[in-house]
């Protein structure tokens, strides 16, 4: 069950409709994670933009397999099923995206016992 409100597609209005409609052109559909920020249309509208221009340099895939990574590791079931799913249809393979899995949890065994020992920085990527 949701914690915050959601704004469901026959509820919007003005400029939130506008943004359901684009949303629902892209993915068939407004997932939750939209109806959710659909009670501020502005910050819906403003995480739509980060997303289009964070990694511009990046390729889907590559995009799609760090977002898998990231969310291992932030523990998110909704974003992992969602871009397990993106993943795909941009053309990953399972041995992609079960790299892109195991990379973000030997960097986090990494991250956390580096932070545990209290290791000092002496790797300068300069």
């Amino acid at each position: 069950m949701a914690r915050m409100r959601q704004v469901a597609p026959d509820e919007a209005k003005g400029k939130l409709k506008e943004i359901y409609a684009s949303i629902e052109k892209k993915f068939g559909m407004v997932p939750n994670t939209f109806q959710a920020m659909g009670t501020n249309p502005s910050f819906l509208e403003g995480m739509i933009q980060l997303n289009r221009a964070a990694g511009k340099a990046l390729d889907l895939k590559t995009k799609e397999l760090i977002r898998i990574a990231v969310s291992t590791v932030n523990d998110c079931a909704y974003c992992l099923d969602a871009h397990f799913a993106a993943a795909k249809q941009a053309g990953c393979s399972d041995e992609e995206i079960s790299a892109a899995v195991e990379t973000a949890v030997a960097m986090t065994a990494f991250n956390i016992f580096n932070h545990g020992a209290g290791c000092e920085t002496d790797i300068s990527p300069e």
